[in-house]
């Protein structure tokens, strides 16, 4: 998921990519934690990272499966991506500039965020270690059913 938004905007934006991506995580019923990311373990673009993990029993610990991040400038700077604030009161009608903004002021720089939203191969490693059966069959989560014709169980091939 990627946003390009007004500065005033990303800390808004940042939490609704994590609201999203936590409540499709709780809707399949892995069992998670989010983390908001140390300023160390954060890469160069990022000002602000959030991690979420779920619970691996192969690895008998908490895996990422996904992350969000509010990049803020960072990249628009290097990219040039800007946009022109509307004006705070319409431009005098006086004015012959066209397609100059009028009164709004200069450009300035959006902010970027991302997110993974679903990292598939960690998510499907998830999804088999959580809900695999002694017997070793696989309940699919109810919202991923539609999705599989229906099938509510893996069940393993006999040899």
């Amino acid at each position: 998921m990627f946003i390009f938004c007004r500065p005033e905007e990303s800390d808004k934006y940042h939490e609704e990519l994590i609201t999203i991506e936590e409540n499709l995580y709780a809707s399949l019923g892995l069992h998670f934690k989010t983390l908001d990311m140390a300023t160390g373990d954060l890469g160069a673009p990022a000002y602000r990272k959030y991690d979420i993990e779920a619970w691996m029993p192969g690895l008998d610990r908490y895996g990422e499966i996904s992350s969000a991040s509010n990049c803020t400038d960072y990249q628009s700077r290097r990219l040039g991506i800007r946009f022109r604030p509307a004006p705070l009161e319409p431009p005098p009608s006086t004015n012959s500039k066209k397609g100059k903004g009028g009164s709004s002021g200069p450009t300035q720089f959006v902010h970027t965020l991302n997110a993974t939203a679903v990292a598939v191969p960690r998510l499907i490693i998830s999804i088999l270690e959580n809900f695999q059966q002694e017997d070793g069959m696989v309940v699919i989560p109810e919202p991923l059913r539609p999705f599989m014709g229906g099938l509510g169980v893996l069940t393993p091939k006999t040899k």
